[in-house]
C-alpha cells in the first residue's frame, strides 16, 4: 500500500528528555553529529550516528534532521547535510517541513474536539454532512480509523502523474473526490482496513460543514496555537515560511540518479486535510507528547481516540483516529512529494523520536525504517 505516509512501513518499523529546550542546530561537518547530546551512552550516540548516515545514504537525501528525547536518560539532536543544495545552505533544526500525513494527527483531533463538543458524533453518517456512495452506512469513525472502504485517490496513477508532472498546479478537495468516486469500493464500510487519503478530505468537508470555517483556520487557531507550535502552519498557497528545507524529488532521472529536482513549492490543495501541513523539530516534539496523552480532548474522547484496529491480523501496527500504534509507540508518519518524517512517543518512558529529510518521491519511505532503528537503539529488547 502506497499513499502519502507509506503506512505499511511501519510494521517494518515495529521491531523496534531530559527536559530541555531545543535550540537551533545547524548541520555538521562530516562526523560532527550530534549538535546536542545529554546523556545516553557513547555506543548508543555511535549507534544512532550511524542509522542517520544509512537512512541519508539510503534516501540519497541532501539532509536529516533527528531528534530522540528520553526523560531522565537524555537527549540527541542530529542534523546533518544541506537544505538547500543550489546555496550549499546547511541543514537547521529549526527549518520547516511538509509533515505530509501527519497532518492527519491535527485533522483526527480536530473532529474529536468537534465530537467532544457536541457538534458531531463519530457513529454520525456521512451522509449527514456530505453526500458520498453509501454515505449513510459510512460513520465519521470508520474515516478516522480508515475501515470506511473507500478509494484513497492518491493511489491513482493518473493523479501520481499529474503531482509530478506539476506540483503548483490546480487541484482541490472536490478533484480528489472525482477520482475517489471512479474506483469501486475496496470493501463495505467496516469490514476491512485500508489506508485511505481521500476518509481525511472527508473529513474536511465536514468540519467545514459543520463550522463554518476552513480546516486550516481551525488547525492552526483552536490546536497549534493552544499548544504553542509557532512553527506548525496549514499554508493556504505553494510558498513555505522561512526557515524552511527545500523538499527534493526522490524520482530517479534515467539521465542520473543521484539527481533530485526541486520540488519545495507545492499546492497543499493535493493534499489537503490528509497532508498538507508544515512543521518542525521543535514543534513535532512537542506534539507527539501532547498528541499521545491527549492534550485538548477530554479521556473519553482521547479513549476513543485510541481504539485501534490491526493493519492486518495479529499485526504490531494498528491504526486509531488518527493515530498509529507501532509496538507501542503513538504518533504517525508521512510521505509527500520531497519530504518524508515520522513522529512517534512511547508513553511508558515518555521517549520521543522525530526523523525528517528532505528528498522524497511518492513511493518511498526511509524516515519511518529510522525511527525504527533509533527505537532499537533505545529499548534492543523491545
Amino acid at each position: 500500500m502506497k499513499s502519502w505516509h507509506m503506512m505499511v512501513a511501519l510494521a517494518a518499523a515495529a521491531v523496534l528528555t531530559l527536559t530541555i529546550g531545543l535550540f537551533p542546530a545547524r548541520a555538521a561537518p562530516p562526523g560532527g553529529c550530534p549538535q546536542a547530546a545529554f546523556g545516553f551512552t557513547t555506543a548508543e550516540r555511535d549507534l544512532m550516528k550511524s542509522a542517520v548516515d544509512r537512512a541519508r545514504e539510503a534516501a540519497k537525501a541532501p539532509g536529516v534532521v533527528a531528534g530522540v528525547f528520553v526523560p531522565g536518560r537524555g537527549s540527541w539532536i542530529c542534523v546533518v547535510g544541506l537544505s538547500d543544495e543550489e546555496t550549499g545552505r546547511p541543514m537547521n533544526a529549526a527549518d520547516r517541513m511538509r509533515v505530509a500525513s501527519i497532518t492527519k494527527t491535527f485533522t483526527g483531533t480536530a473532529i474529536l474536539q468537534l465530537a467532544d463538543r457536541g457538534l458531531l458524533g463519530l457513529d454520525d453518517p456521512l451522509s449527514r454532512y456530505v453526500d458520498w456512495p453509501d454515505g449513510n452506512a459510512i460513520t465519521i469513525r470508520q474515516l478516522l480509523n480508515m475501515t470506511s472502504g473507500i478509494y484513497s485517490y492518491t493511489e491513482d496513477a493518473a493523479f501520481k502523474a499529474r503531482y509530478q508532472a506539476d506540483p503548483t498546479g490546480s487541484f482541490g478537495p472536490q478533484d480528489a473526490l472525482d477520482i475517489a468516486r471512479a474506483h469501486d469500493p475496496y470493501f463495505a464500510p467496516g469490514t476491512g482496513f485500508h489506508y485511505s487519503d481521500t476518509n481525511y478530505i472527508l473529513l474536511e468537508l465536514v468540519l467545514e460543514r459543520v463550522t463554518g470555517r476552513p480546516i486550516g483556520d481551525w488547525i492552526e487557531d483552536e490546536i497549534a496555537a493552544e499548544l504553542g507550535l509557532d512553527n506548525t502552519s496549514y499554508p493556504a498557497t505553494p510558498a513555505l515560511r522561512a526557515p524552511f528545507a527545500r523538499g527534493y524529488d526522490a524520482t530517479p532521472d534515467p539521465g542520473d540518479a543521484d539527481a533530485a529536482r526541486d520540488v519545495t513549492y507545492s499546492n497543499p490543495g493535493y493534499a489537503g486535510a490528509a497532508g498538507a501541513m508544515v512543521s518542525n523539530l521543535h514543534d513535532l516534539r512537542i506534539w507527539a507528547a501532547e498528541l499521545a496523552r491527549g492534550a485538548l480532548l477530554s479521556e473519553r474522547m482521547q479513549q476513543e481516540r485510541l481504539r485501534t484496529v490491526p493493519l492486518t491480523p495479529g499485526s504490531a501496527v494498528s491504526y486509531g483516529l488518527g493515530i498509529a500504534d507501532v509496538d507501542g509507540y503513538l504518533g504517525h508518519n508521512g510521505t509527500i512529494l520531497g519530504y518524508n518524517s515520522a513522529m512517534f512517543f512511547l508513553p511508558e518512558t515518555g521517549a520521543t523520536i522525530v526523523v525528517e529529510i528532505n528528498r522524497s518521491d511518492l513511493e518511498t519511505d526511509h524516515a519511518t525504517p529510522l525511527f525504527g532503528e533509533l527505537a532499537k537503539v533505545l529499548y534492543p529488547d523491545r
